[in-house]
């Protein structure tokens, strides 16, 4: 009896153990935690780009490109505060060499600053700067890294046409190294997929504090030459958990600056004009982009309505950037992974105290005169949790559709990609795809009224259509899936948004020259991006 009892201890010691070292594996991972990958190109051993947090390279067309990594940790604070610094002082120092262009992104699940999202973005930005040779910008990518996986990512280094090797030959070697990432093999599958709970709560409350916020409006306003270079550009990009990320953090960031238009606005009503008016308070960036967004449609609501708001108190005040959307998140109907994956992820959301609300107002139904919104059938709030903002059909507010309508004389993805950045096209919601393997050169337009059958209930449409938070779906011709984020049709696609965006902005004044010449550079770039005071809002 003794005997068997000794051999069950065993046996139950055995399996704890087994599930405990299975919890640390999932839990820890192979991948780094809370210490940097990207060092200092400037420290006392010789780095590679492999292992710098400062690469610069020069694209196939010639132009020169670069690229600054941040990276934060679990907590989302910075995991070296020089990184930061040297982000910020290589901002100043292009900023007030001439033009610039930034792009800012956010990676999302499985990745890190070591995995195969860095040639892609890269890659990206070295199609950017060709696309843009002529308006003689300097186009800087800022490559904000977090934990996005436990393991150690696979990067494959073979695609003849990859980026990986496109990056090796216009940066003179890899940007990324070996030492971080793993060999291919199928055992890391279930095991990397079943991080999806760690990564999804480290995105949504862990990383996504004020250093993230911090870092982004420091960088667009050392961009922008803190106003001295207001038609400098800058772009946020996040991806998956990038794009909830970046929303948990932004969103509450942006707020005091938006509601501080509000009160310039109402200090500027004819019944106040005796108040001398404070500078309009702006947001730094220009364009606010988030693909295939992983997070829970209830933070793209509560956005949403906030938005609405925004545009409302604008519309009334007469300003002409009341239809400037702040956000754009598109999302494909092909992504698998927030429009199946998600879902089953949080199928127990349901049961959370948290969430069982039913929203009676705000879903649908148009505000009427008295300012206030009908009221509607219970939505239950869970609705909103379980689906991601891009296929919740209660959010959708655009969506790109196939145009009848002519194709530039030149279709390669060059051509194309300027031809969507260009400001002279008269339908400010058409853009272009150039061919690809799958499918023909095409148009494509932006548009505001759902091509199906509207959602609708008890004869009431879906409320706050016109919101500056554009909630956008498109096609698997545009996106393939989940990660199909830096194809070629995907980044044209992204170009077109970007002129959507800035076609709505308000010009720049005559009378409202920037310092120092900037003025006559930044009616250059006008040429091509849209005419824009450069503030963002």
């Amino acid at each position: 009896m003794l005997h068997c009892l000794g051999i069950a201890f065993i046996l139950a010691a055995v399996i704890l153990i087994a599930i405990g070292g299975l919890y640390l594996l999932l839990r820890s991972g192979f991948s780094l935690n809370g210490k940097p990958m990207r060092f200092d190109p400037a420290g006392t051993e010789p780095l590679g780009n492999s292992k710098s947090w400062y690469i610069e390279g020069v694209s196939a067309a010639g132009v020169p490109i670069s690229c600054s990594f941040v990276e934060f940790d679990e907590r989302g604070d910075f995991l070296d505060f020089s990184q930061h610094k040297d982000c910020q002082a290589r901002l100043k120092h292009f900023a007030k060499a001439g033009n610039l262009l930034v792009v800012i992104y956010c990676h999302g699940w499985k990745n890190n600053s070591q995995s195969d999202n860095v040639p892609a973005f890269n890659c990206f930005l070295s199609k950017f700067a060709t696309a843009i040779k002529s308006d003689g910008l300097r186009v800087h990518g800022i490559y904000l890294g977090w934990r996005g996986n436990v393991f150690r990512p696979y990067l494959d280094k073979t695609q003849v046409n990859g980026a990986y090797l496109q990056t090796v030959q216009e940066f003179r070697g890899a940007v990324v190294d070996v030492v971080y990432q793993r060999t291919k093999s199928p055992f890391w599958f279930i095991p990397e997929n079943l991080s999806y709970w760690s990564r999804k709560g480290s995105g949504e409350f862990k990383t996504s504090g004020l250093p993230i916020a911090r870092s982004i409006f420091t960088y667009a306003a050392a961009a922008k030459d803190y106003g001295g270079q207001p038609g400098n550009r800058v772009s946020v990009i996040g991806h998956s958990f990038g794009a909830l990320l970046l929303e948990r953090s932004l969103g509450q960031a942006m707020t005091g600056a938006i509601t501080m238009e509000w009160w310039d606005k109402e200090r500027q009503s004819p019944a106040r004009r005796a108040v001398p008016p404070k500078p309009k308070a702006k947001l730094p960036f220009d364009f606010l982009l988030l693909v295939n967004s992983a997070a829970p449609a209830i933070y793209a609501k509560e956005l949403r309505d906030f938005l609405e708001a925004d545009r409302v108190a604008l519309e009334n005040a007469d300003d002409p950037d009341a239809d400037v959307p702040v956000v754009v998140s598109v999302t494909s109907t092909a992504d698998w992974a927030t429009g199946l994956f998600h879902p089953i992820g949080n199928f127990l959301a349901p049961l959370s105290p948290s969430l069982q609300r039913r929203y009676t107002t705000g879903i649908f139904g148009e505000k009427r005169s008295d300012h206030t919104l009908p009221t509607h059938r219970g939505i239950r709030q869970s609705e909103f949790y379980i689906t991601t903002p891009g296929h919740n059909r209660y959010l959708i507010n655009h969506w790109i559709v196939r145009a009848d309508a002519p194709l530039p004389p030149d279709v390669s993805s060059d051509a194309v990609f300027r031809a969507n950045l260009a400001s002279t096209i008269d339908d400010q919601n058409l853009f272009y795809t150039s061919k690809t393997p799958q499918h023909p050169a095409a148009a494509w337009r932006l548009v505001n009224r759902d091509p199906g059958t509207p959602v609708t209930l008890d004869g009431l449409p879906l409320a706050m259509q016109k919101s500056n938070y554009w909630i956008v779906s498109c096609g698997k011709e545009l996106i393939q899936d989940h990660n199909d984020i830096w194809s070629q049709t995907a980044m044209e696609m992204y170009a077109g948004l970007y002129r959507a965006v800035q076609s709505r902005r308000q010009g720049i004044k005559p009378d409202a020259e920037p310092p120092n010449g900037a003025a006559a550079k930044t009616a250059a770039m006008g040429t091509d991006f849209g005419r824009s005071d450069g503030t963002g809002r």
